[in-house]
């Protein structure tokens, strides 16, 4: 039983996921991080959510048209797992570059906090 591509079974979960890739750096390195490590760190945690959350969205979307997903994952769920995530890797066609756009614009912003800390730092003479 195939369906087709709908706003409900498409557009919307895929949306979900970029808005979740967008949102998800700042909230892990923090809101006055000072440290690009730190921002790597959570953009690389971001990346790694996105595949989880990519591949169970993928799952339930399989789910939803056809019949005998769960079962076939509850019979060989590495497999299963296996073909779900790269699928998700399919999506990060889509989010990977919304994250490396946010990852960039935070990277610009920690810059810019960092000069002013400085110019600040210095008696406010630049």
């Amino acid at each position: 039983m195939n369906e087709p591509l709908t706003l409900w079974n498409s557009i919307l979960p895929l949306a979900g996921l970029c808005a979740l890739v967008a949102w998800l750096p700042g909230w892990v390195a923090g809101r006055g991080n000072l440290s690009q490590a730190r921002l790597s760190r959570a953009v690389g945690v971001t990346a790694v959510v996105a595949l989880g959350v990519g591949a169970v969205l993928t799952a339930g979307l399989y789910a939803a048209i056809n019949e005998g997903v769960w079962a076939g994952v509850l019979a060989a769920p590495l497999e299963r797992a296996g073909f779900f995530l790269g699928r998700s890797a399919l999506f990060a066609l889509l989010w990977g570059p919304v994250l490396g756009f946010v990852w960039l614009v935070k990277a610009q912003e920690l810059n810019r906090r960092l000069g002013m800390r400085m110019v600040d730092g210095e008696g406010g003479k630049g």
